[in-house]
C-alpha cells in the first residue's frame, strides 16, 4: 500500500456509491426502520434500548448512548480497528472506485500500524514454512500429530512453529528492513533486561491470532517442553498487548468461524486454540474462544456484531462452571441469546471429539440449557429438595440478579415464571423483588463497571432552545436554506457555531456531513453529528424554515417593544401600533 493520503474526489466518489445502512447492516444485528433512518443497539458500548442511529440520506451514523458518530470510514475503522487509509481501501475495492491519492504523507502512528501489520505477516509466514519444513520443527510436527491436528487444519489456521534459538527470526525481519524498535512494539521481539533483542516466542507451536479481515494481529505459543521447575515457564502465553492487539477485543477462531457464524447467526465459545481447531476439524466451523481471559465486555460486543445465540462449551469441574456461567452474563447483557453446553466426563471439546466424534459433541449442544436454568441448577446443587425460608430467599436474589441482566422484558417475565415454579414461591413476590434491584456489576476481567441501561446521552439535543433546534435540523435537511438565516436568529452560541460551519462546508457531494463535523471544535461535534441523524422535522423544509423564521423574528421584536409598552414613559404610536400587530399575528403560537 502506498503511503500517501487520498484525494477529496476519491474520498467522495467512494462516500457517494457506498450504502451504509447496508455497511451496517453487515455488522451491526437487528438494524431496523425507525421513521426516515435506521436504528439498533450499538456495537460500540453495551445498552438495552436502541440509541443508534444510521441516515440512509446523509450517510451517517450517530449514538446518542456513547456519541460515536461519523461517515462510512468511520464506522469501519471502529468496528474492524482499520486505519483511515485501510477503510478506503476496503471501500474503494467494495465500490469499484480506482483510488487516486494527493501528494501528502501518512501520520506517523499510521505509518506504525502498517508497517506493524507487515511485520506481522512476515512472521506468520517466516513460523508457518519453518513448522512444515525444517528438521528442527520435527518435535512441533510430532506434538501436533499427536493432538490429532490434520495437514488440512495446519494451513487453515497458519500454525507455525518458533525455533529455540531465540533470534532467527529477528535475522529474518532485520534481512527484510524491519527496525528492532518496531518489531518490539509488534509483540515480534523483547529486550531481557542487560540482554540485546531477542525473538519474544522460542521453542514453542505457534497459533497465529487474527482479527476479523484475517489478518495477523498476534500469536499464542504453547511449549513443546514442559518447563523445568528450576526455571518455569508458562505453557501457554500470548502476544503483549500492541496497537493491533487486545486481548479483551480478540476471539481465536473468529476469521475462520466467520462464514458459519453469519450464516447460522450461532456461535460455538470454547476455551482454547485445540478446542477450536478441533471443532472445526469434525465440521463444527463456528467455534472460536476468548485468549485464556475471562470474557470481556468487548468480547460480547464482538459476537454481537455477528451472532444472535452463542453456545458457551466450557469444562465441567466447578472453575469452568462458574467461568461459563460469567461469560454467560456478560453475553446475556449484550442482548445475546445465551445458552451453556457442559462437555461430560470432565473433557475438554477437543479430547471428547478425538474419542468419541462429533456426535456426542453435537448433543452436548443440542442439550444446552439457558443461562437461568443453568444458574439455577447451580445454586439448589447440594441443598435440599425442600429450601428453608432463608436459603430460598438467597437463592431467589442470586437468580434474579442475573435475570435483572437480560434487556429483554419478555423474556425477563418468563425466566420469573419459571423460577417461581423451582423454588415453589410466589411469582408476584419475586417480580416485586426483580423491580427493587438496582444496577449490578458488570465483569470485565480485571476490571468492572456499573451497568443501569444505557449511558447518559452526551449529546443533549434538549439544552438547545426550541427554536434553535427546529431551524438547525431544517437547515442540516437541506443545507442550502442556511442563507436564509441570520446570525441574530439564533438563541445559543452553539446553534450560531454550528450554521457558520454549514455556511462555509460545500453540501454538494456526498461526504458533507462527515466534513461539517469534522470542521467543528470538539465540544460542538457531537451536537451537529446527533443534528444530523435526528428525524426530519418536515417534509417541505423551505415552507417549514420560513415559518419558524417568521414566528421567532417577530417573537424576538415583541420581546424588545413589551418592555417600553409595561412602563410609565409615553409609547410612540407607531411602536404601539406595531406591538398590537404583533400580538394579534401570534395570537395562539407563543411559546
Amino acid at each position: 500500500m502506498s503511503l500517501t493520503k487520498f484525494s477529496p474526489e476519491t474520498l467522495d466518489s467512494i462516500l457517494s456509491r457506498v450504502d451504509l445502512v447496508e455497511l451496517v447492516r453487515e455488522h451491526v444485528h437487528g438494524l431496523k426502520k425507525a421513521g426516515r433512518d435506521w436504528t439498533a443497539r450499538c456495537p460500540f458500548h453495551q445498552e438495552k434500548s436502541p440509541s443508534f442511529t444510521v441516515s440512509s440520506e446523509k450517510q451517517f451514523f450517530h449514538c446518542f448512548g456513547c456519541g460515536e458518530h461519523g461517515s462510512a470510514f468511520k464506522f469501519l475503522m471502529k468496528i474492524e480497528g482499520l486505519t483511515f487509509p485501510e477503510a478506503v481501501e476496503r471501500l474503494a475495492e467494495r465500490t469499484g472506485v480506482k483510488i487516486a491519492r494527493g501528494p501528502e504523507t501518512l501520520a506517523p502512528a499510521d505509518r506504525e500500524r502498517l508497517r506493524i501489520r507487515e511485520a506481522l505477516a512476515v512472521a506468520r509466514d517466516f513460523y508457518h514454512a519453518f513448522l512444515l519444513r525444517s528438521p528442527e520443527a520435527q518435535p512441533a510436527r510430532a506434538y501436533l500429530a499427536r493432538r490429532g491436528v490434520s495437514a488440512e487444519s495446519i494451513e487453515a489456521f497458519a500454525l507455525g512453529c518458533a525455533p529455540r534459538s531465540g533470534d532467527a527470526f529477528l535475522a529474518e525481519a532485520r534481512r527484510k528492513g524491519f527496525a528492532e524498535g518496531l518489531l518490539v512494539k509488534a509483540g515480534l521481539a523483547k529486550v531481557p533486561e542487560g540482554r540485546g533483542p531477542r525473538d519474544f516466542f522460542c521453542g514453542r507451536v505457534l497459533f497465529p491470532i487474527c482479527d476479523a479481515k484475517g489478518e495477523v494481529t498476534a500469536f499464542g505459543g504453547r511449549a513443546l517442553e514442559d518447563p523445568d521447575p528450576k526455571y518455569p515457564v508458562p505453557k501457554y502465553m500470548n502476544s503483549p498487548e500492541t496497537p493491533l492487539f487486545s486481548k479483551s477485543r480478540t476471539l481465536f477462531g473468529l476469521f475462520q468461524a466467520l462464514p458459519a457464524v453469519r450464516k447460522s447467526r450461532r456461535a460455538i465459545l470454547v476455551e482454547g486454540y485445540m478446542d477450536v481447531i478441533a471443532s472445526h476439524q469434525f465440521g463444527m466451523t463456528e467455534a472460536l474462544a476468548s485468549l485464556g481471559t475471562a470474557l470481556a465486555v468487548e468480547h460480547a460486543a464482538l459476537l454481537s456484531r455477528y451472532a444472535a445465540r452463542v453456545i458457551v462449551v466450557f469444562d465441567s469441574d466447578n472453575a469452568g462452571l462458574a467461568a461459563a456461567a460469567r461469560g454467560a452474563e456478560t453475553l446475556l447483557h449484550a442482548g445475546l441469546d445465551v445458552r451453556i453446553a457442559t462437555v461430560p466426563e470432565g473433557k475438554d471439546p477437543d479430547e471428547l471429539l478425538r474419542r468419541s466424534g462429533v456426535e456426542p459433541f453435537k448433543k452436548c449442544l443440542d442439550d444446552a440449557c439457558d443461562l437461568v436454568d443453568f444458574r439455577t441448577t447451580l445454586a439448589l446443587k447440594g441443598r435440599p429438595a425442600e429450601l428453608a425460608p432463608a436459603e430460598k430467599a438467597a437463592v431467589a436474589r442470586d437468580i434474579l440478579g442475573t435475570i435483572s441482566r437480560c434487556p429483554d422484558e419478555v423474556l425477563k417475565a418468563e425466566w420469573v415464571r419459571r423460577l417461581s415454579h423451582r423454588l415453589r414461591t410466589d411469582e408476584e413476590s419475586l417480580l416485586r423483588q426483580l423491580h427493587k434491584g438496582g444496577p449490578r456489576t458488570v465483569d470485565r476481567g480485571r476490571s468492572s463497571e456499573r451497568v443501569a441501561g444505557p449511558q447518559a446521552p452526551r449529546s443533549d439535543l434538549k439544552g438547545l432552545p426550541h427554536s434553535d433546534r427546529q431551524i438547525l435540523a431544517l437547515v442540516m435537511r437541506r443545507p442550502s436554506l442556511a442563507s436564509k438565516v441570520t446570525q441574530s436568529d439564533w438563541s445559543s452560541p452553539v446553534s450560531a457555531r454550528i450554521w457558520r460551519a454549514l455556511c462555509s462546508a460545500d453540501a454538494s457531494d456526498a461526504s458533507w456531513p462527515a466534513r461539517l463535523v469534522g470542521a467543528l471544535a470538539p465540544e460542538d461535534k457531537v451536537l451537529a453529528s446527533a443534528l444530523l441523524v435526528g428525524e426530519d422535522p418536515s417534509d417541505d423544509p423551505d415552507v417549514e424554515l420560513a415559518a419558524v423564521l417568521w414566528r421567532q423574528r417577530r417573537e424576538r421584536r415583541l420581546k424588545e417593544i413589551e418592555p417600553l409598552m409595561k412602563g410609565d414613559a409615553p409609547v410612540d404610536g407607531a411602536i404601539a401600533d406595531e406591538y398590537r400587530k404583533l400580538l394579534s399575528e401570534l395570537k395562539g403560537t407563543r411559546k
